[in-house]
């Protein structure tokens, strides 16, 4: 457990607060927005704020989750079961995400990224999270299929960058960019990366920082995905 007993920790609990805080005005956002439009008008738009407002309250769901298995004083076992519900259910938001990609902008039958996603919420819900946290290659296979799974999604609004002129340029340019913030906040929040303290003084400092700049990455992240994903054309 971590205690709030020195600056770095109260900044990261800080930041971590008002990241939370964040992703529910804009689940919340989305979904109101979803619920004002009516299907026979514009049917995607709607699929479209909804699913990122399901994206969005399953994130903060899972951010609570985590402040509470770092900060509220559990058993082991206890720790062990929240942080598998957190993770599995960050994963469970990407693949709300990305098979809403592959059925509406792949327009694909066959979903292949999510089915890598869906692997990752399986292998989250029933290992141990201190194992996937080891240095092994167990650990570099899950990063692999994660990194398989999870790339449609910056992937694909990058290409629709590349395609389109003005705002829609824009817009999906920062979707993409928001994603990637966003998988780097997650990814490499400090408690993931434990076990490689002690390798350097270096590894050590960069670990530091991550109390940080983890959730700073994930505020910017949103901001980002907020600011596009109601123009994006897709």
């Amino acid at each position: 457990m971590d205690t709030l007993d020195n600056p770095l920790m109260w900044a990261n609990f800080l930041l971590w607060s008002i990241c939370t805080l964040l992703i529910l005005i804009c689940g919340g956002i989305s979904l109101k927005l979803a619920n004002q439009i009516k299907a026979e008008e514009n049917f995607p738009q709607k699929k479209n704020l909804s699913t990122w407002g399901y994206f969005f309250t399953l994130l903060a769901i899972s951010n609570i989750l985590i402040l509470v298995w770092r900060f509220v004083p559990l058993s082991n076992q206890a720790v062990d079961f929240i942080e598998r519900i957190a993770n599995s259910l960050f994963y469970v938001a990407v693949f709300v995400r990305v098979l809403d990609i592959e059925k509406r902008v792949l327009n694909r039958k066959r979903y292949y990224f999510s089915s890598f996603v869906a692997v990752s919420i399986g292998i989250n819900l029933f290992v141990p999270p201190w194992f996937l946290k080891s240095i092994s290659p167990w650990q570099v296979i899950f990063l692999i299929l994660v990194t398989i799974g999870y790339s449609v999604f910056p992937v694909i609004y990058f290409y629709v960058s590349r395609k389109a002129v003005g705002e829609v340029r824009s817009n999906a340019l920062k979707a993409s960019a928001g994603a990637v913030f966003l998988a780097l906040g997650y990814l490499f929040r400090p408690e993931n990366v434990v076990a490689y303290q002690g390798i350097s003084q270096f590894g050590d400092a960069f670990i530091t920082s991550l109390y940080i700049s983890a959730p700073i990455y994930i505020i910017l992240g949103i901001v980002l995905i907020y600011l596009s994903f109601r123009k994006i054309k897709d």
